[in-house]
């Protein structure tokens, strides 16, 4: 079975490497798949869940990403993600803490706060997170 390799990389670390059948990843546009073979794309990612297949059924590895792009080759899918955290290293009750704290954060705050905008993006963050965790 042929495969590709795949790279989840964020600014602070190379997170996975490693061969895969198949790479799901949420774009701008909605979900897109890669299988070994693709032909060579660059796109915006969505914030959401990248999904690493062993073969055409078994989903092996699953992570939170916020942001970023993808890059794709025939053998290659490089997604480069501002954030990114493995799925099952979530904890869910924190990220439903920081949400909670987040949305109170972002109510208190003017519109003129120049902290409401890393507010907001923390705030998807942690909603993204849960989102993840909850397999939704």
């Amino acid at each position: 079975m042929a495969t590709l390799t795949c790279d989840i990389v964020t600014p602070a670390e190379c997170l996975f490497s490693e061969e895969c059948y198949m790479v799901a990843v949420p774009g701008e546009s909605g979900h897109m798949g890669f299988l070994p073979g693709h032909a060579p794309l660059v796109s915006t990612l969505a914030d959401g869940e990248v999904r690493l297949f062993s073969d055409s059924s078994t989903l092996t590895s699953r992570y939170a990403c916020q942001g970023g792009y993808v890059q794709v080759t025939g053998e290659k899918v490089i997604v480069l993600a501002d954030r990114a955290v493995l799925a099952d290293d979530i904890d869910a009750s924190e990220a439903a803490s920081k949400v909670t704290e987040l949305q109170a954060a972002l109510a208190a705050a003017s519109e003129d706060d120049p902290q409401r905008r890393v507010i907001a993006y923390d705030l998807k963050w942690y909603q993204t997170l849960q989102q993840v965790a909850s397999g939704k």
